[in-house]
């Protein structure tokens, strides 16, 4: 069966909701949920944070080849290590804000296409689970098949770092399903609604 993966994954979006409303009265959602990402503020900070980090290894680095040490190897060695801690640095802080950038790339996008995107009925095929030390779901990607045969992926990830998801929150193998989409779009962001299975009523 094919699959529809020609979308980043940040655009194949699982919308984790109360429940499916009737298809009659459904409107495709306003915004994609996606984790929220550190703002200007918060990657100032960290920026200001790492140019510290940075000074104080590369002033440890200075002193381990000035200062008397068990030898060479040992001056190499944490000359490594500090750099290696300060480079991670720099590199997390990159990465959030390319993350971010394509967090609002993808909201552009589907700004864009949301007045043109259908509804399409689906089931659950195939789930997989990422579980944080303490067992609860961080995220988890869906396999939907669609009437027809034709076969969707997309991810639920948490929103927010203080949240949590309960295992029996996650839907099963089978559960219904609504895929909002733009015709003829296949780069354009895709919605997957699911019902919380945890939700009675």
């Amino acid at each position: 069966m094919p699959m529809t993966r020609t979308a980043s994954p940040d655009r194949r979006v699982v919308h984790l909701v109360e429940r499916l409303d009737d298809a009659a009265s459904a409107h495709p959602p306003a915004a994609l949920r996606l984790p929220r990402r550190l703002g200007t503020p918060g990657r100032i900070a960290f920026a200001a944070a790492n140019l510290v980090a940075t000074l104080v290894a590369a002033g440890g680095i200075v002193l381990l080849w000035r200062e008397e040490t068990p030898g060479w190897w040992f001056s190499l060695l944490f000359t490594l290590l500090l750099g290696a801690l300060a480079l991670a640095l720099w590199l997390l802080l990159i990465g959030s804000i390319g993350a971010a950038r394509e967090d609002r790339e993808a909201q552009t996008a589907w700004s864009a296409v949301r007045e043109r995107a259908t509804a399409t009925a689906g089931r659950i095929a195939a789930r997989r689970t990422e579980l944080a030390e303490e067992g609860t779901p961080t995220s988890f990607e869906l396999d939907v098949e669609l009437e027809g045969g034709e076969r969707v992926t997309a991810e639920w990830r948490l929103e927010r770092a203080a949240q949590r998801l309960l295992q029996s929150q996650v839907p099963g193998i089978g559960a219904p399903v609504r895929v909002w989409r733009a015709a003829g779009m296949p780069q354009a962001p895709v919605v997957v609604e699911v019902a919380d299975p945890s939700v009675v009523g």
